[in-house]
Protein backbone atom coordinates (compact mmCIF):
# COMPACT_ATOMS: atom_id res chain seq x y z
CA UNK A 1 0.00 0.00 0.00
CA UNK A 2 1.05 3.76 -0.93
CA UNK A 3 2.87 4.72 2.75
CA UNK A 4 5.62 7.08 1.13
CA UNK A 5 3.36 10.18 -0.38
CA UNK A 6 3.97 14.04 0.82
CA UNK A 7 0.59 14.43 0.68
CA UNK A 8 1.42 18.79 1.05
CA UNK A 9 3.31 17.96 -2.34
CA UNK A 10 3.28 14.85 -4.24
CA UNK A 11 5.68 16.14 -6.95
CA UNK A 12 7.71 17.74 -4.52
CA UNK A 13 10.75 15.39 -6.30
CA UNK A 14 11.46 16.76 -9.25
CA UNK A 15 14.43 14.39 -10.23
CA UNK A 16 13.89 12.59 -13.51
CA UNK A 17 11.60 12.56 -16.55
CA UNK A 18 7.92 12.20 -17.23
CA UNK A 19 7.38 8.71 -18.54
CA UNK A 20 3.91 7.79 -20.48
CA UNK A 21 2.13 4.79 -19.33
CA UNK A 22 -1.02 2.36 -18.77
CA UNK A 23 -1.68 0.19 -15.85
CA UNK A 24 -5.15 -1.38 -16.59
CA UNK A 25 -4.78 -3.85 -20.20
CA UNK A 26 -6.42 -6.61 -20.68
CA UNK A 27 -4.46 -9.47 -23.71
CA UNK A 28 -6.50 -12.24 -25.38
CA UNK A 29 -6.95 -15.45 -24.19
CA UNK A 30 -6.37 -14.26 -21.07
CA UNK A 31 -9.09 -12.37 -20.14
CA UNK A 32 -12.20 -12.99 -21.80
CA UNK A 33 -12.87 -9.46 -22.67
CA UNK A 34 -9.81 -9.32 -24.18
CA UNK A 35 -9.76 -9.29 -28.14
CA UNK A 36 -6.21 -8.95 -28.53
CA UNK A 37 -3.43 -10.63 -28.46
CA UNK A 38 -0.44 -9.91 -26.15
CA UNK A 39 2.04 -9.35 -28.51
CA UNK A 40 -0.17 -7.15 -30.35
CA UNK A 41 -1.29 -4.96 -27.38
CA UNK A 42 2.85 -4.74 -26.81
CA UNK A 43 3.42 -3.37 -30.29
CA UNK A 44 0.46 -1.23 -30.47
CA UNK A 45 1.08 0.65 -27.16
CA UNK A 46 4.87 0.79 -28.30
CA UNK A 47 3.87 2.78 -31.55
CA UNK A 48 1.55 4.80 -29.58
CA UNK A 49 4.41 6.52 -27.62
CA UNK A 50 3.84 4.70 -23.98
CA UNK A 51 7.12 3.88 -22.30
CA UNK A 52 5.13 1.17 -20.04
CA UNK A 53 2.89 -0.57 -19.47
CA UNK A 54 1.11 -3.26 -17.02
CA UNK A 55 -1.18 -6.29 -18.34
CA UNK A 56 -4.14 -6.69 -16.14
CA UNK A 57 -5.44 -9.56 -17.13
CA UNK A 58 -8.32 -11.39 -15.35
CA UNK A 59 -7.76 -13.37 -12.25
CA UNK A 60 -3.98 -13.96 -14.49
CA UNK A 61 -0.79 -13.05 -14.37
CA UNK A 62 0.36 -12.68 -17.77
CA UNK A 63 3.86 -12.30 -18.41
CA UNK A 64 5.00 -9.58 -21.17
CA UNK A 65 8.67 -7.96 -22.40
CA UNK A 66 9.48 -6.38 -25.51
CA UNK A 67 8.97 -3.78 -27.77
CA UNK A 68 11.23 -1.45 -25.49
CA UNK A 69 8.37 -1.12 -22.78
CA UNK A 70 8.98 -1.17 -19.17
CA UNK A 71 6.24 -3.86 -18.30
CA UNK A 72 5.13 -3.73 -14.10
CA UNK A 73 3.93 -6.51 -13.20
CA UNK A 74 0.25 -6.46 -12.64
CA UNK A 75 -3.42 -8.18 -12.63
CA UNK A 76 -7.32 -7.39 -12.00
CA UNK A 77 -8.48 -9.25 -9.24
CA UNK A 78 -12.65 -9.47 -9.43
CA UNK A 79 -15.29 -11.22 -7.58
CA UNK A 80 -18.88 -12.29 -8.17
CA UNK A 81 -20.40 -9.46 -6.51
CA UNK A 82 -18.20 -7.13 -9.21
CA UNK A 83 -15.01 -6.03 -6.82
CA UNK A 84 -12.84 -5.15 -9.48
CA UNK A 85 -9.61 -4.50 -8.02
CA UNK A 86 -6.03 -3.43 -10.13
CA UNK A 87 -2.92 -4.93 -8.20
CA UNK A 88 0.52 -4.35 -9.16
CA UNK A 89 4.15 -5.22 -7.77
CA UNK A 90 7.26 -6.23 -8.77
CA UNK A 91 7.18 -9.60 -6.45
CA UNK A 92 5.24 -11.91 -8.48
CA UNK A 93 4.65 -13.80 -5.22
CA UNK A 94 2.43 -11.34 -4.21
CA UNK A 95 0.39 -11.33 -7.11
CA UNK A 96 -0.24 -15.35 -7.08
CA UNK A 97 -1.17 -15.28 -3.25
CA UNK A 98 -3.65 -12.60 -4.37
CA UNK A 99 -5.47 -15.01 -6.87
CA UNK A 100 -5.92 -17.36 -4.19
CA UNK A 101 -8.02 -14.82 -2.02
CA UNK A 102 -11.62 -15.24 -2.91
CA UNK A 103 -12.83 -12.56 -0.28
CA UNK A 104 -12.08 -8.82 -1.01
CA UNK A 105 -11.87 -8.07 2.25
CA UNK A 106 -9.11 -10.38 3.30
CA UNK A 107 -7.67 -9.03 -0.08
CA UNK A 108 -7.37 -5.80 1.19
CA UNK A 109 -5.96 -6.75 4.64
CA UNK A 110 -3.47 -9.79 2.71
CA UNK A 111 -1.99 -6.62 0.83
CA UNK A 112 -1.49 -4.05 3.89
CA UNK A 113 2.20 -3.51 4.48
CA UNK A 114 3.54 -5.17 1.58
CA UNK A 115 4.65 -3.62 -1.56
CA UNK A 116 1.78 -3.32 -4.01
CA UNK A 117 -0.44 -0.66 -5.68
CA UNK A 118 -3.63 -1.33 -4.81
CA UNK A 119 -6.34 0.42 -7.47
CA UNK A 120 -10.49 0.27 -6.66
CA UNK A 121 -11.53 -0.07 -10.62
CA UNK A 122 -14.11 2.06 -12.59
CA UNK A 123 -16.42 2.74 -9.94
CA UNK A 124 -19.03 4.53 -12.18
CA UNK A 125 -19.02 1.57 -14.23
CA UNK A 126 -22.69 0.33 -15.10
CA UNK A 127 -26.17 2.22 -14.35
CA UNK A 128 -26.03 0.87 -10.80
CA UNK A 129 -22.44 2.06 -9.77
CA UNK A 130 -19.64 -0.38 -9.29
CA UNK A 131 -18.68 0.93 -6.03
CA UNK A 132 -20.90 3.28 -3.94
CA UNK A 133 -19.53 6.23 -2.36
CA UNK A 134 -20.85 4.52 1.21
CA UNK A 135 -18.88 1.42 -0.18
CA UNK A 136 -15.23 2.78 -1.02
CA UNK A 137 -15.38 5.14 2.37
CA UNK A 138 -16.00 1.32 4.06
CA UNK A 139 -13.18 -0.60 2.26
CA UNK A 140 -9.60 -0.19 3.17
CA UNK A 141 -6.92 -0.55 3.06
CA UNK A 142 -6.30 0.46 -0.64
CA UNK A 143 -4.08 3.27 -2.55
CA UNK A 144 -6.02 4.54 -5.20
CA UNK A 145 -9.35 4.45 -7.86
CA UNK A 146 -9.52 5.08 -10.82
CA UNK A 147 -10.77 8.38 -12.01
CA UNK A 148 -11.46 8.01 -15.27
CA UNK A 149 -11.62 4.92 -17.02
CA UNK A 150 -12.26 5.04 -21.32
CA UNK A 151 -14.07 1.84 -21.95
CA UNK A 152 -16.58 2.70 -19.88
CA UNK A 153 -17.04 5.87 -22.98
CA UNK A 154 -18.56 2.79 -24.79
CA UNK A 155 -20.44 0.90 -22.08
CA UNK A 156 -22.76 1.49 -19.41
CA UNK A 157 -22.18 3.76 -16.95
CA UNK A 158 -19.56 7.27 -16.18
CA UNK A 159 -16.09 7.09 -17.16
CA UNK A 160 -15.17 10.00 -14.81
CA UNK A 161 -15.53 9.41 -11.29
CA UNK A 162 -14.00 12.22 -9.97
CA UNK A 163 -17.43 12.55 -7.34
CA UNK A 164 -16.60 9.75 -5.44
CA UNK A 165 -12.81 10.93 -5.26
CA UNK A 166 -13.45 13.99 -3.63
CA UNK A 167 -15.75 12.47 -1.02
CA UNK A 168 -13.13 10.22 -0.18
CA UNK A 169 -10.59 13.18 -0.33
CA UNK A 170 -13.14 15.55 1.81
CA UNK A 171 -13.64 12.79 4.43
CA UNK A 172 -9.58 12.52 4.97
CA UNK A 173 -9.25 9.25 3.27
CA UNK A 174 -6.28 10.08 1.15
CA UNK A 175 -6.11 8.44 -1.58
CA UNK A 176 -4.51 8.93 -5.39
CA UNK A 177 -6.33 9.13 -8.59
CA UNK A 178 -5.30 7.19 -11.85
CA UNK A 179 -6.62 6.86 -15.49
CA UNK A 180 -6.46 3.98 -17.80
CA UNK A 181 -7.74 2.23 -21.15
CA UNK A 182 -8.80 -1.12 -19.91
CA UNK A 183 -8.21 -1.49 -23.14
CA UNK A 184 -9.94 -4.54 -24.68
CA UNK A 185 -10.22 -4.07 -28.40
CA UNK A 186 -7.83 -1.95 -30.62
CA UNK A 187 -9.70 1.01 -30.43
CA UNK A 188 -9.54 1.60 -26.62
CA UNK A 189 -6.06 1.57 -26.62
CA UNK A 190 -4.69 5.49 -26.33
CA UNK A 191 -7.43 6.90 -24.86
CA UNK A 192 -6.07 7.94 -21.42
CA UNK A 193 -2.65 7.37 -19.53
CA UNK A 194 -1.01 8.36 -16.41
CA UNK A 195 2.88 10.53 -16.45
CA UNK A 196 4.94 9.71 -14.27
CA UNK A 197 8.16 11.34 -13.22
CA UNK A 198 10.76 8.63 -12.85
CA UNK A 199 14.39 8.47 -12.32
CA UNK A 200 14.47 5.72 -15.29
CA UNK A 201 12.36 4.27 -17.36
CA UNK A 202 12.31 0.83 -15.03
CA UNK A 203 9.63 -0.71 -13.88
CA UNK A 204 11.03 -0.39 -10.34
CA UNK A 205 11.88 3.50 -10.41
CA UNK A 206 8.40 3.93 -12.34
CA UNK A 207 6.09 1.97 -9.63
CA UNK A 208 7.86 3.68 -7.02
CA UNK A 209 6.92 7.22 -8.25
CA UNK A 210 3.11 6.16 -8.54
CA UNK A 211 3.50 4.99 -4.93
CA UNK A 212 4.64 8.35 -3.66
CA UNK A 213 2.15 10.28 -6.27
CA UNK A 214 4.28 11.72 -8.38
CA UNK A 215 2.45 11.01 -11.41
CA UNK A 216 -0.90 13.17 -12.47
CA UNK A 217 -3.44 11.59 -15.28
CA UNK A 218 -4.94 12.14 -18.18
CA UNK A 219 -7.39 11.57 -21.03
CA UNK A 220 -8.11 12.46 -24.70
CA UNK A 221 -3.86 13.33 -24.97
CA UNK A 222 -4.32 15.98 -22.47
CA UNK A 223 -0.34 16.82 -21.36
CA UNK A 224 0.74 19.05 -18.13
CA UNK A 225 4.05 21.38 -18.54
CA UNK A 226 3.95 22.38 -14.75
CA UNK A 227 3.20 21.20 -11.41
CA UNK A 228 4.85 23.27 -8.55
CA UNK A 229 3.96 24.41 -4.99
CA UNK A 230 6.09 27.34 -3.04
CA UNK A 231 4.64 27.72 -0.13
CA UNK A 232 0.77 27.66 0.11
CA UNK A 233 0.68 28.80 -3.74
CA UNK A 234 0.35 26.06 -6.08
CA UNK A 235 0.90 26.80 -10.04
CA UNK A 236 -0.18 24.37 -12.77
CA UNK A 237 0.23 24.30 -16.54
CA UNK A 238 -1.26 22.93 -19.48
CA UNK A 239 -0.08 22.07 -23.00
CA UNK A 240 -3.39 24.07 -24.88
CA UNK A 241 -5.34 24.10 -22.33
CA UNK A 242 -8.43 26.43 -22.18
CA UNK A 243 -9.97 26.30 -18.68
CA UNK A 244 -7.61 25.54 -15.41
CA UNK A 245 -9.65 24.49 -12.44
CA UNK A 246 -8.49 24.53 -8.39
CA UNK A 247 -11.46 21.84 -7.02
CA UNK A 248 -11.47 21.36 -3.12
CA UNK A 249 -13.70 19.42 -0.21
CA UNK A 250 -16.86 18.06 -1.94
CA UNK A 251 -15.84 18.54 -5.23
CA UNK A 252 -16.53 22.01 -5.36
CA UNK A 253 -14.69 24.85 -7.62
CA UNK A 254 -12.59 26.96 -5.91
CA UNK A 255 -11.26 28.99 -9.09
CA UNK A 256 -11.32 28.96 -12.63
CA UNK A 257 -9.24 30.11 -15.21
CA UNK A 258 -9.24 30.56 -19.05
CA UNK A 259 -6.16 29.45 -20.79
CA UNK A 260 -3.26 27.44 -20.06
CA UNK A 261 -2.45 28.67 -16.27
CA UNK A 262 -3.45 28.63 -12.89
CA UNK A 263 -1.54 30.10 -9.44
CA UNK A 264 -3.67 28.93 -6.38
CA UNK A 265 -3.21 30.20 -2.89
CA UNK A 266 -4.30 27.32 -0.75
CA UNK A 267 -4.54 29.19 2.63
CA UNK A 268 -6.97 31.64 2.08
CA UNK A 269 -9.92 29.05 1.79
CA UNK A 270 -11.50 26.69 3.72
CA UNK A 271 -10.42 23.91 2.38
CA UNK A 272 -8.56 20.46 3.35
CA UNK A 273 -6.95 20.18 0.29
CA UNK A 274 -7.18 21.41 -3.40
CA UNK A 275 -6.68 19.28 -6.62
CA UNK A 276 -6.79 20.70 -10.55
CA UNK A 277 -8.14 19.86 -13.37
CA UNK A 278 -7.12 20.95 -17.14
CA UNK A 279 -9.59 20.77 -19.70
CA UNK A 280 -8.24 21.05 -23.86
CA UNK A 281 -9.27 20.99 -27.26
CA UNK A 282 -12.84 18.63 -27.65
CA UNK A 283 -13.00 16.21 -24.11
CA UNK A 284 -9.51 15.99 -23.27
CA UNK A 285 -8.88 16.71 -19.33
CA UNK A 286 -6.30 16.43 -17.21
CA UNK A 287 -5.95 15.48 -13.38
CA UNK A 288 -3.53 16.09 -10.42
CA UNK A 289 -3.02 14.17 -7.34
CA UNK A 290 -4.15 16.21 -4.37
CA UNK A 291 -2.55 18.76 -2.12
CA UNK A 292 -3.32 18.51 1.68
CA UNK A 293 -2.92 21.44 3.85
CA UNK A 294 -1.29 19.72 6.15
CA UNK A 295 -0.72 16.17 8.00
Amino acid sequence: MSNHVDWTDPYGDRRGRWYKGNLHTHTSPASECGQVALDRVLKLYAQAGYDFLAISDHMTLTEAAGHKLAIIPGLEWNSAAGEHTGIYALDRGILRRCLKIQDHRRLLKFLAGKEALVVLNHPNWQLSPHYRREQLRAKGPYDGIEVYNFVIERLQGCAISTDKWDDLLAADRRVLGLASDDSHIEADIGGAAVFVRARRKSARDILDAIRRGNFYCSCGGMRLSGIRRLGDVIAVAAEGGQEMQAVGDGGRVLARVKGPKISFDLSGWPTSYVRFTAYGPGSSMAWTQPFFKGL
